[in-house]
């Protein structure tokens, strides 16, 4: 078993050895797996109804298409920048990974990293209720 100082040494190792690349994967993974829906609608919940006339009808129906597209986004690519940081980061434990490693799950089955994702995502979601 480790102790906490052993924890503590390896990962600062691991830190000089690979810490610009280490941003940079963190950088392109915060970038491009935001969660744009939440801000779409952050933005929609600035405007009050009331005070819009009705040409203004037609930005909002926009703005919901926009919040479609975002969830599609982040569940089509978000999901798989996501699980292909992680491996690049459980790769870079043992190695020197490249930064390619980012898009690790975009290859094999992309479709199961996809639906297992998901599956993941509405189970936090559904135990957040209780």
């Amino acid at each position: 078993m480790w102790n906490r100082q052993q924890v503590k040494e390896q990962a600062k190792q691991i830190m000089k050895r690979n810490y610009w690349k280490m941003f940079v994967v963190t950088l392109i993974a915060g970038i491009l797996s935001t969660d744009y829906v939440t801000v779409i609608q952050e933005v929609q919940g600035f405007v009050p109804d009331v005070v819009l006339p009705s040409m203004f009808s037609s930005i909002l129906s926009f703005l919901s298409m926009e919040s479609i597209v975002g969830l599609l986004f982040s569940i089509f690519i978000g999901f798989a920048i996501r699980v292909g940081e992680q491996y690049y980061f459980i790769k870079n434990h043992n190695g020197n990974p490249e930064l390619s490693e980012i898009f690790q799950g975009f290859k094999g089955n992309y479709l199961n990293v996809v639906k297992i994702t998901l599956i993941m995502e509405l189970k936090i979601m559904l135990w957040l209720l209780l």
